[in-house]
């Protein structure tokens, strides 16, 4: 979890800089309630005595919003299809207008060798985002 977070963290500096902490979402799924509170703690750490306009949420309550710049949390099982991953990452990858990070990694005991459809899927996908391996 720490890694995890660090690597969102470097990620959101990095937009919190360039867009001067507003009007960034951050979407996840099937990541833990743990990892969660751990990105709304970071998030609420920018946000202190600042107009900024940093939201988190789950893949289904994003439906229809759009941010300018969004990064992902994607948690891979090795159970999932290609089909789930691929529906799950385009509704999250399609909430963001201009620029998006994509953060996956592994569910506990498993590891990204275990989810062979990814590769493929991350290819096609890396002209449109930004993929971060963890």
């Amino acid at each position: 979890v720490t890694s995890i977070i660090h690597v969102f963290n470097n990620e959101l500096n990095r937009l919190c800089d360039e867009l001067n902490h507003s009007d960034i979402g951050i979407v996840t799924t099937n990541v833990t309630s743990s990892v969660v509170s751990l990105v709304k703690n970071s998030v609420n750490r920018r946000c202190v005595n600042t107009d900024s306009k940093i939201a988190v949420c789950d893949t289904g309550a994003s439906y229809s919003a759009q941010w300018p710049a969004v990064i992902v949390l994607h948690k891979v099982r090795s159970v999932y299809s290609e089909e789930w991953d691929l529906t799950q990452l385009y509704l999250m990858l399609s909430r963001a207008r201009v620029y998006c990070s994509v953060v996956i990694f592994p569910w506990e005991g498993d590891t990204l060798d275990d989810t062979p459809h990814m590769l493929p899927l991350l290819d096609n996908l890396s002209s449109f985002a930004r993929i971060i391996w963890h």
